[in-house]
């Protein structure tokens, strides 16, 4: 078998599209839909959220806040938003509530407020807690720093 370049490009693109439950059905490709990968790793995902999170400290929490969040939200009271809303007060707000801010679509249709096990979700992975959000921060996934966050957040409410 000759494996030049574009071959072993080929052959690389076809062992991903196997792993991925591509198949070549008479002449044509059959591809699985996105939606059974999607529910299946959402799924997966909330299994994690009933882990409960260890204690936090919110010294380190404004630390992170200020490294991870500033760049988007404002963590001053009654400071206007920034890219993102103000995160000052957002410990038990209702979620996408804040007056004057253009939610997206999908965080705006969200119920509950914003409490310990919904920002441990949020923080986690804001594109599975709400599909469709147009925050772009892929998340933390480090518990511990969540904690962190968390209770500073709590400090501040």
């Amino acid at each position: 078998m000759d494996f030049s370049t574009a071959n072993r490009g080929a052959f690389a693109l076809l062992l991903v599209a196997c792993a991925m439950g591509v198949s070549w059905m008479g002449g044509a490709l059959a591809i699985p839909p996105l939606s059974a990968t999607s529910s299946a790793q959402a799924a997966s995902s909330q299994k994690e959220d009933v882990t409960p999170l260890p204690a936090g400290d919110p010294n380190r929490g404004m630390t992170l806040a200020t490294e991870s969040c500033a760049a988007c939200h404002s963590l001053t009271p009654g400071v206007k938003d920034s890219v993102g809303p103000e995160l000052a007060g957002v410990f038990g707000r209702k979620i996408g509530s804040l007056p004057d801010y253009p939610y997206s679509q999908a965080l705006h249709s969200q119920n509950g407020t914003w409490d310990e096990a919904a920002l441990n979700r949020w923080l986690r992975d804001p594109a599975t807690f709400a599909p469709g959000t147009r925050m772009s921060f892929p998340g933390l996934p480090s518990a511990a720093d969540r904690a962190d966050i968390i209770a500073w957040l709590k400090d501040r409410s």
